[in-house]
């Protein structure tokens, strides 16, 4: 006889509670859900501050810059949801609330400050360097390379939106280099 439709549901019911086996000897990697909380935290709060500059642009530039910071809290915004389920598939429970993303963050934030270019730009260097010490823990000290692999995806990221707030502050050079 063929499967029934209750079949999936029992299978569902016997491996429920059963933590994901992440090799013959390791425990469930804590650790590095613990660091990758602080990364969310991290993404969190620079969507909040790109938001922010992004509400309260105005000037020379207005279009440009406004579009720019949308797409990159958009872009931080979608970075935080695959760090949510990265840290889900490690069986862990993400953190959800602005006051736990402000006590785990180690980015620096400013109540009342309206980020600029120059902030942002600040706050993507110092995730980039966090996300570079991060993978190179996972690698050497938990030998977890798939999310390795997965913070060296996010630091990429970082580096693309940098760039990208960069070429708003660095003098044109008119074809010439001076």
């Amino acid at each position: 006889m063929g499967n029934n439709r209750n079949d999936a549901f029992n299978m569902k019911l016997q491996t429920a509670g059963i933590p994901p086996n992440h090799g013959p000897d390791c425990d469930p990697p804590q650790a590095v859900v613990r660091f990758l909380n602080v990364t969310l935290a991290d993404e969190a709060v620079l969507a909040m501050k790109t938001r922010g500059a992004h509400w309260n642009v105005h000037g020379a530039g207005f279009y440009d810059r406004y579009t720019l910071f949308g797409a990159q809290y958009k872009q931080l915004n979608d970075i935080s949801e695959e760090i949510s389920k990265r840290i889900r598939v490690l069986d862990g429970q993400p953190m959800g609330s602005y006051e736990e993303f402000l006590k785990n963050t180690r980015l620096e934030e400013q109540p009342g400050v309206i980020p600029d270019i120059m902030d942002l730009l600040t706050d993507h260097e110092a995730a980039i360097r966090y996300l570079r010490e991060d993978a190179k823990k996972c690698s050497e000290v938990y030998e977890d390379e798939v999310t390795r692999d997965f913070l060296v995806d996010i630091l990429s990221k970082h580096e693309k939106m940098a760039w990208m707030l960069r070429s708003f502050i660095e003098p044109e050079l008119n074809g010439s280099e001076s």
